[in-house]
């Protein structure tokens, strides 16, 4: 009975390796592209401890994505002035909300955060190009850390968590809302 019961907790264990291995997207392969989505991201959000303004530690599923291949889609959230230039941009934000408009949504979604927000740098050479649409879709190589910037109090604050950079970056139209949660 005793050794049924070994064989079945090693086969449990082996399984829960295999699930880990797959949900944590820990492959070897450097072509595979991840899927990420800006829900999965909030989670930081959770570690956040008030009392010292700082993330604990990422959780084991985002170290897991540091440095690896990432697809993320979002809302496309750049200065004002972008837009009105009418020139192409090389740096940007993707994040689960779009800046709040009260033409457009009178109010009901709340304004990105430092949880939601994904900063991209393009590769070297490539831009995203208007016409701008709200929506798009990221590819590029993730990274997770704090980022700091100094208040007008002299505190120090987070500024950012979440990074994709050597990106490439396309307006995306359809099938958007399933890819962000």
């Amino acid at each position: 009975m005793i050794k049924n019961l070994l064989l079945v907790l090693k086969c449990m264990l082996l399984l829960a390796l295999l699930f880990l291995s797959v949900a944590f997207a820990s492959s070897s392969d450097d072509d595979e592209i991840c899927q990420l989505s800006i829900g999965k991201l909030e989670k930081v959000k959770d570690r956040f401890v008030k009392d010292k303004g700082d993330i604990t530690d990422f959780p084991p599923d985002i170290i897991a994505l540091q440095g690896k291949k990432v697809k993320i889609a979002g809302y496309l959230l750049i200065p004002y002035d972008a837009y009105s230039s009418g020139g192409s941009i090389d740096n940007f934000a993707v994040g689960k909300n779009p800046y709040g408009c009260p033409c457009c949504d009178w109010g009901s979604s709340m304004p990105p955060t430092i949880f939601n927000t994904v900063f991209v740098t393009m590769k070297k050479g490539e831009s995203l190009t208007p016409p701008f649409t709200p929506l798009v879709e990221v590819t590029g190589t993730f990274a997770a850390h704090q980022e700091y910037y100094t208040d007008e109090n002299g505190k120090k604050q987070i500024e950012s968590l979440f990074f994709i950079q050597d990106a490439e970056a396309r307006n995306k139209k359809q099938g958007f809302l399933e890819s962000i949660f």
